[in-house]
């Protein structure tokens, strides 16, 4: 008797844990959406949403909010570019058992430091820059790809072996769980 309700107690939790994955990808998926729910078009808030004093707070002495025209804005811009963050790194950590896994590094870092610009409201300073940008996306790939290669040389090793030896039978390359590189 016991297993069985072992089995239900189980099974519930595992219920429990997909409907909660399916509820934060429908409010992963909301995000760019919020500012519209939250501010009205003019740029103040409904009754229903509380002061909590954030637009002060981030308000600078032009008036700006983080260096946005407005609250909305502001609100919007940021919950793009967290809402892009967070989809890189759902990938990165989908993406275990792959090659490719650590590059997804670069877009995880550049869009934390994007979010970073944005809240501390240095868009306007020359680490907005896109030269900036271009090198440290370049500074990135390079320590992550060498990085990658020294401590991956026995699976490389082994997966262009595979590929050589089905390219010398001309037959195709034996599926692995790692794609083409």
């Amino acid at each position: 008797m016991k297993p069985m309700v072992l089995q239900g107690m189980k099974l519930k939790k595992e219920i429990l844990k997909e409907l909660f994955k399916a509820v934060a990808i429908i409010a992963l998926s909301s995000l760019p959406y919020i500012h519209d729910v939250i501010t009205i078009r003019g740029g103040a808030f409904p009754a229903w949403v509380p002061d909590w004093g954030i637009e002060e707070f981030l308000t600078n002495s032009e008036g700006y909010i983080a260096g946005f025209s407005s609250y909305r804005v502001f609100i919007y811009t940021f919950l793009i570019h967290l809402f892009a963050h967070l989809g890189y790194v759902g990938w990165f950590f989908d993406a275990k058992d792959k090659l490719y896994r650590p590059f997804l590094l670069v877009p995880v870092s550049l869009s934390l430091y994007q979010i970073i610009l944005i809240l501390f409201d240095f868009r306007s300073s020359d680490l907005n820059e896109p030269h900036i940008k271009i090198v440290l996306t370049i500074a990135i790939s390079s320590l992550l790809a060498i990085n990658f290669f020294f401590n991956n040389k026995k699976i490389l090793s082994e997966h262009f072996l595979k590929h050589k030896n089905s390219l010398k039978t001309n037959k195709k390359p034996l599926q692995t769980k790692e794609k083409n590189i």
